[in-house]
């Protein structure tokens, strides 16, 4: 009688009994025989080296380039890339081509370290990783280790990316800024398949930043994420000014058409997140959300964007017909975080508007979400009310739209009929009208502003709203 043996069961049985197993335990079960060595080296492999986390110093890409050379490249899918604790030695260090200086301070450091990768060493390797599809950044990682780890990948053949994530920390748009011969680099096929891009800036993003996610994006990316932030809005919006009209008479900010280049264009995109960046109504409507993606378009989430020319009412308006006009009809996730944003306005606030299709179906596996287009889909209108409270009630955006474009109405109507006429009630106008009081209270006085002032802040602040109360329906 045959021994009991892992071996003589179906593959299917063992591959599931293995992925139970800890890498410890796997390890002492390679141990047990040569058959058991071969036969269960590919599922060992694939718990050990599918993700990677690396440090960026160079003895730990040198370490990478070995582990390639041994076989295993075939099976890294995932990287995550970390400038800490190594990189503290030596933060000068380049990953693609470090000086003799570095490499003579690197072979002193330590007797017992490997000795640095040879220049452009980090390309060669990604050559040998095929199916490497997700390189993500922690939150040590700078701008210098990103902007070389994604020239070494734009350098190297390999073609299987399909999600990039920068790190988490606000990296300056001016660090990001590419020269032609380094633009021109990126239209070579390494991020080809490239479904997913998220970055985390800060500053004004140029021109530049966005031809380059149209080059990298412009095949198949799917899903963009720019989560910016913007510390001094009046110098960033200076500067845009500055370069896009540098050779003009006037430079007002309502003249400018977009931020984006006339070329942007992203075919495939399927969701689209934003926040805290300058765009136009062109930029949403020609760009971002062109036409000939309505069919396929899933996902719209911007929050704390400033569109230009400056009236937001009719801005935000306008792209709503926009969605309403090309039906999106498979948008089943709205999100617009309006409220509180543009307190330069103080005769009027906007609603936050959110709706997600996908959790109005609970119960009842396998249904598809309800399209936005169907008149009983609600959507969540939120209008901030006093200082504290929120004023809520669920509309049907896709009639309050049908209705005002079929009466050839304008945005005012469209707003006041989607708000129950709560946008320029006091209540909703309250926070922004105190705001107001204060900043040109400190513009003329100083931090401290004028004591005059104060009182007609606190007369805003006891006004009683006999037009709007608290409601959540």
């Amino acid at each position: 009688m045959e021994r009991p043996s892992l071996l003589l069961l179906p593959p299917e049985i063992t591959d599931l009994i293995f992925s139970t197993i800890p890498i410890h335990d796997s390890t002492k079960l390679r141990l047990l025989c040569k058959s058991y060595n071969h036969r269960f080296q590919s599922h060992f492999r694939t718990k050990i080296f599918t993700y990677l986390r690396l440090n960026t110093h160079p003895s730990t890409i040198h370490h990478l380039s070995k582990i390639t050379q041994s076989g295993v490249g075939p099976w890294i899918q995932h990287i995550t890339f970390s400038s800490k604790p190594l990189s503290k030695l030596n933060p000068n260090i380049s990953l693609s081509s470090p000086s003799d200086d570095h490499e003579n301070d690197y072979n002193t450091s330590s007797k017992y370290l490997p000795p640095p990768p040879p220049p452009n060493d980090l390309t060669e390797i990604l050559n040998h990783l095929p199916n490497l599809r997700l390189i993500d950044f922690d939150g040590s990682c700078n701008i210098t280790n990103w902007k070389e780890i994604i020239s070494s990948i734009s350098k190297s053949q390999v073609s299987a990316i399909e999600t990039l994530r920068s790190p988490p920390g606000k990296m300056l748009v001016s660090g990001l800024l590419l020269s032609p011969s380094e633009m021109e680099q990126y239209s070579y096929g390494s991020f080809d398949r490239l479904k997913t891009l998220e970055m985390h800036t800060e500053g004004m993003p140029m021109q530049n930043f966005w031809s380059w996610i149209s080059i990298i994006g412009r095949n198949c990316l799917e899903d963009l994420t720019i989560r910016n932030s913007r510390n001094d809005i009046d110098n960033d919006i200076n500067s845009i000014i500055d370069n896009h009209h540098q050779n003009s008479i006037s430079a007002n900010p309502d003249h400018i058409d977009n931020f984006l280049p006339q070329t942007f264009n992203l075919p495939h995109l399927k969701r689209l997140h934003l926040d805290d960046l300058y765009l136009t109504v062109k930029d949403i409507t020609n760009h971002l959300l062109p036409s000939h993606i309505s069919s396929q378009f899933e996902k719209l989430n911007l929050t704390k964007c400033h569109l230009l020319p400056n009236d937001p009412a009719q801005n935000w308006f306008i792209i709503l017909t926009h969605l309403k006009t090309h039906t999106f009809p498979k948008l089943t996730y709205l999100k617009l975080s309006l409220s509180g944003y543009y307190n330069g306005i103080t005769t009027y606030d906007l609603p936050d508007l959110k709706f997600n299709t996908n959790e109005i179906i609970i119960s009842g596996a396998g249904k598809t979400a309800k399209p936005w287009n169907q008149r009983n889909t609600k959507c969540e209108v939120k209008l901030r009310s006093g200082e504290w409270n929120t004023y809520v009630v669920r509309k049907s955006l896709w009639e309050e739209l049908d209705r005002v474009m079929r009466d050839g109405l304008g945005e005012e109507v469209f707003w006041e009929s989607l708000t129950n006429g709560k946008w320029t009630s006091d209540r909703a106008t309250r926070l922004k009208r105190i705001i107001k009081v204060r900043e040109v209270s400190r513009l003329e006085y100083g931090e401290r502003g004028d004591p005059r002032l104060w009182e007609r802040i606190r007369a805003i602040s006891r006004e009683v709203d006999s037009d709007c109360e608290d409601v959540w329906y």
